[in-house]
């Protein structure tokens, strides 16, 4: 499976204790980098950057790309998944909540709070990635512009989130 971002690194650029689980981790950041980034960046772009990831053959601009673009906007919605997700435990006799004697968990509320601000943090950051490729045009990221019915594309292929954020009871 192909990460764009490392569990090590999430730890290291986000929100999240260095002692987390890496197996949730890994999950949280495989279905947000596929649900929230490869429609914000276009398939084409996604598997680009995977293969980059993979191959460790970087240019300056997909390096930029990733640096300042891609990976803070997948941390903030690992973060973002996390909140909640870190909390709860699926087991095959139940669902139910983790609780350490050393942490009091929040209340739900008090959850709900830090996820919207969380959620705020995230989208500002996919907005970001999308303005910053449409802006480009194509001209460094060629990948971006392709049409998702050529040859050599697949049935995965998503269509392009053209979006960014639409901004929920705004308050920063």
């Amino acid at each position: 499976m192909n990460y764009l971002l490392s569990v090590d690194n999430l730890k290291k650029l986000g929100l999240i204790h260095s002692n987390t689980d890496t197996k949730i981790l890994a999950v949280a950041i495989k279905r947000s980098q596929d649900i929230q980034l490869q429609p914000a960046l276009s398939t084409p772009l996604f598997k680009a950057l995977l293969l980059r990831v993979q191959n460790n053959t970087w240019t300056q601009n997909y390096l930029d790309l990733m640096n300042d673009f891609v990976v803070p906007c997948l941390v903030a919605f690992v973060d973002y998944r996390c909140a909640l997700l870190l909390n709860e435990k699926l087991t095959n006799k139940s669902v139910g909540r983790v609780q350490d004697e050393n942490i009091q968990p929040n209340t739900d509320s008090e959850t709900s709070a830090l996820r919207d601000q969380l959620r705020k943090d995230a989208y500002f950051y996919k907005e970001r990635l999308i303005v910053h490729l449409i802006a480009d045009n194509g001209t460094k990221y060629p990948e971006y512009i392709e049409i998702n019915s050529s040859p050599g594309h697949c049935a995965e292929d998503m269509r392009k989130d053209r979006s960014g954020y639409t901004p929920i009871n705004f308050i920063i």
